[in-house]
């Protein structure tokens, strides 16, 4: 599911924005509905599998019911931040 993701960064002083599209049937297959949990659930195990080190902050959902899409924004610090260590990820995200 992770690599069927689409993202894109605007940058700008406090950090990044980063725009996370996430299609519905797939979040729908490891979810019940649209909830904050999921949402960053997804967008953290996304960071990791990018071996991202920003720290999301600021963390919107929305569910795009007309376009069928879960949209996921957050501002990413990354000053100050430490390496993050490696996880492996769950099955059901890597699918």
């Amino acid at each position: 599911m992770l690599e069927s993701i689409y993202n894109r960064r605007i940058k700008h002083d406090a950090g990044y924005d980063l725009y996370l599209e996430v299609p519905e049937s797939e979040y729908l297959l490891l979810y019940e509905d649209v909830s904050n949990e999921g949402g960053k659930e997804i967008l953290q195990k996304f960071l990791q599998l990018q071996q991202d080190d920003g720290r999301p902050q600021n963390i919107e959902i929305n569910h795009d019911k007309k376009n069928h899409i879960i949209n996921i924004k957050a501002l990413l610090q990354y000053e100050g931040n430490n390496h993050t260590e490696a996880e492996n990820l769950p099955n059901y995200l890597g699918d």
